[in-house]
């Protein structure tokens, strides 16, 4: 007697070949047979008519924080994530020196919109190295397996200290060998790798650029090389100028060199190019893998976010730190709404405290910009979108605020204005952060043709009031492969790979990611006509009543952890069968990276070629992710 079996259900095995009908057994919280299974098992569950999938293994993720007080890693264990990886974008807890933590704080909270006063209030600091750090987290209990790579600013404070960090100062020789030491002993102890950030979007709260930013080639060369020495491990970059010589002459030196990991988020400059370099990487063996969300990186403008148009209007200020259900009844009064609207943005009050803070270093010019920026933001109608119940992440021209606003003949300010005056103040406005051209997700069709590239992005923990992207793993599924009216849509089977085998490959996890004997027992069993996701909204649960962004799901009837039931239609049956993972894994029956054919790589190679050209002549700037 097995000790779970799954029936009759529509197996989509993770490896990109399509799906069939069939049992799966499990055993000892490993697959033990896929096809026919004769015997019962002591639990069984009917999939007939539904999905079964492995569990999804995101690696883009920013739970640093929350894994000291939460166990079930949400929203992302709604969306049945079964490992999250994370320390991405060169942040973390560790190493750190005592006295040095509230400079971590700081730098997770200007990257990553994760309240300061939550990061201190639930974390318990007790480690100083990776090593102690990974012992630390190893003593906890998880609803999902937990990876952890040690990030650039953690490591470079760590060396140098954090006020040299704050002002991007050269490391030395010495500190270079020192921080290339550490990377291998964090690699040594299960780190999945190192990350940094290379774009002038991440910047601690005080608007200053996050260490390692700045940082020159050779002490990028010798980090790289860190891993390399450990003799495993994948380097993680999000960049704005890897298409540039001098990032990619150290890059491309570590790839033809080392046997160990590259994956990457471009924010800026020839896309492209970089794209056409990991490809044909890839196609020749090497394990580069770029990352690109489903979607659109989206901003959610409402009367609880971060941002919403009016946060620099004199009316609001006046009102912005009220509870939500008193901010509403001031805004119902058609007084205030016509007071505030015939107003103006205040930035000359902002300017000047500003000037005045006697840390402040910049420029009236330089404050100008950072003062005036949040009004740009909201500023673009033509790609702010009504959002709609279940939400359209590839919204049309028509439903943008810039055409009602023409349709209704009223401004886009006060189109945003009843928008999010409806449900009691709850309703969000869409804004599509990163290119949206044509009203049309092209940039993802494209991307997701490459054999190289994974799903990624989905910042899971993160951009806490105003991203809500966790939920991406589910509407890959539900956008891509049923719902989408824009263009393509894509198989499933590919769909399921680029979130779990591939994704799970691109950090060495090769026990994971297929539905195969041998395998961790880690399922999604999903109603596919069912599967959808919530209107995002703002709760409040975070340490101290910190606010954050989440979305439920709808369609999984039941995601398996190493064989045991955690969630059931959507509620956590309290088990928590997850593990810190450490280092590369590999299962009893290894899984084979996929290869690549002759006449594959060179028609794929020819397809790169003709890519280039017409992203060249289009002039095209893609920016994927704000991570």
């Amino acid at each position: 007697m097995h000790d779970f079996v799954i029936r009759n259900g529509k197996i989509i095995d993770g490896s990109g070949k399509k799906p069939f009908i069939g049992d799966i057994a499990i055993d000892d919280e490993k697959i033990s047979l896929v096809g026919f299974v004769a015997n019962s098992g002591k639990k069984e569950i009917d999939a007939k008519g539904n999905l079964v999938t492995p569990g999804w293994v995101d690696i883009h993720t920013h739970y640093d924080g929350q894994v000291c007080w939460d166990p079930y890693l949400t929203p992302s264990s709604w969306h049945g994530v079964t490992t999250a990886v994370m320390g991405n974008c060169g942040v973390g807890f560790a190493p750190v020196k005592p006295g040095d933590e509230n400079f971590l704080i700081q730098l997770m909270e200007g990257v990553e919109d994760i309240p300061g006063a939550a990061l201190h209030e639930g974390i318990e600091w007790d480690w100083e190295t990776f090593p102690e750090f990974l012992d630390a987290i190893d003593k906890k209990e998880f609803v999902m397996d937990l990876g952890f790579m040690i990030g650039h600013g953690p490591l470079r404070s760590y060396v140098m200290g954090h006020e040299r960090c704050q002002n991007q100062v050269d490391a030395s020789d010495k500190e270079i060998n020192k921080m290339s030491e550490l990377v291998t002993e964090a690699i040594n102890a299960g780190a999945l790798g190192f990350s940094t950030s290379r774009t002038i979007l991440h910047r601690d709260i005080y608007g200053k650029y996050v260490p390692g930013t700045e940082a020159s080639s050779e002490e990028m060369k010798a980090l790289a090389f860190g891993i390399d020495k450990a003799g495993e491990g994948t380097l993680e970059i999000t960049s704005d100028w890897l298409d540039e010589e001098i990032e990619m002459s150290w890059m491309k030196e570590y790839v033809d060199k080392s046997d160990c990991g590259l994956t990457f988020l471009q924010t800026s400059g020839d896309a492209a190019k970089t794209i056409l370099y990991a490809e044909e990487h890839y196609l020749k063996g090497k394990n580069i893998r770029p990352q690109f969300p489903g979607r659109n990186v989206g901003l959610m403008f409402g009367l609880e976010s971060s941002l919403n148009p009016f946060v620099q209007y004199p009316a609001y200020k006046e009102i912005s730190n009220l509870p939500l259900d008193q901010k509403f009844e001031i805004m119902k009064n058609p007084d205030f709404k016509n007071m505030l609207l015939s107003q103006e943005p205040d930035f000359e009050s902002e300017i000047e405290k500003k000037l005045a803070d006697e840390s402040n270093t910049k420029t009236r010019e330089e404050i100008t910009k950072d003062v005036q920026l949040p009004t740009k933001l909201t500023a673009n109608y033509k790609t702010q979108f009504i959002l709609g119940t279940p939400p359209n992440y590839e919204p049309k021209k028509e439903d943008s605020i810039a055409a009602i606003s023409l349709i209704k003949g009223i401004s886009e300010l006060e189109v945003m204005y009843d928008e999010m005056m409806k449900n009691n103040g709850t309703n969000l406005i869409y804004a599509a952060f990163t290119p949206y051209e044509n009203y049309k997700l092209n940039f993802v069709e494209q991307a997701y043709g490459l054999k190289s590239s994974v799903a990624g992005g989905s910042d899971g923990g993160a951009h806490c009031g105003l991203i809500c992207d966790a939920s991406m793993p589910t509407t890959n599924l539900s956008h891509w492969a049923r719902d989408r009216e824009a263009g393509k849509k894509f198989p499933l089977e590919m769909l399921v790979k680029k979130q779990t085998k591939d994704t799970a490959e691109t950090f060495g996890l090769f026990d994971r990611g297929e539905i195969k004997p041998g395998m961790l027992a880690d399922i999604n069993i999903i109603d596919f006509d069912d599967l959808n996701v919530s209107h995002p909204k703002m709760i409040h649960d975070l340490p101290l009543g910190g606010k954050r962004l989440v979305q439920n799901a709808t369609g999984y009837i039941a995601t398996i952890k190493r064989g045991h039931i955690v969630s059931e239609n959507g509620t956590a049956t309290g088990i928590l069968p997850g593990n810190l993972i450490r280092g590369k894994q590999i299962s009893e029956v290894k899984s084979e990276i996929s290869k690549v054919s002759l006449f594959d790589r060179t028609f794929r190679l020819f397809f790169l070629k003709i890519f280039k050209i017409y992203w060249s002549l289009s002039k095209k700037k893609i920016k994927t992710t704000i991570a």
